[in-house]
């Protein structure tokens, strides 16, 4: 559940949504819904958010005496830490957050599709009276009708 991202969402009133078009795409894509949160609701936001804030804080607090010359190198060393935090016992209860991924949600994920998403570029034209469109200096013709 997202907030109202500006750049994902064209509209979001009480009796209207209106998403942006590659982000539609992209959700049909990969087989989401999008479900927006409610305009200033913050109990809407998932609690994910805490959970993304204490990895991020936690890797990058483990990398920061860490030099890295190439960007291979950084993904390694996330890679690594990652899986350090994924591999940690729990506090309050048995198992990691890797045993719990694995017996709690991996069986509700669906295979990623066979061909990886391609970005689309929504555009408004004006049809000449010649019956073209420019874009990008390029002219494309449309049906007269």
């Amino acid at each position: 559940m997202p907030d109202n991202l500006k750049t994902g969402v064209t509209k979001h009133t009480s009796k209207e949504l209106v998403l942006n078009k590659t982000y539609e795409e992209f959700a049909r894509h990969y087989g989401f819904v999008i479900m927006l949160a409610r305009v200033r609701s913050p109990r809407d936001k998932a609690s994910v958010e805490s959970s993304v804030n204490h990895v991020s804080t936690w890797i990058t607090v483990a990398l920061r005496n860490v030099k890295c010359l190439s960007i291979q190198e950084i993904n390694q060393e996330f890679a690594k830490r990652l899986e350090e935090l994924d591999q940690r016992p729990f506090t309050k209860r048995e198992g990691s957050r890797w045993s719990a991924f694995r017996e709690e949600k991996q069986f509700a994920l669906s295979p990623l599709p066979a061909h990886p998403y391609v970005l689309s570029e929504w555009r408004r034209a004006k049809v000449q009276p010649d019956y073209h469109v420019s874009v990008r200096s390029m002219f494309y013709s449309v049906p007269f009708d």
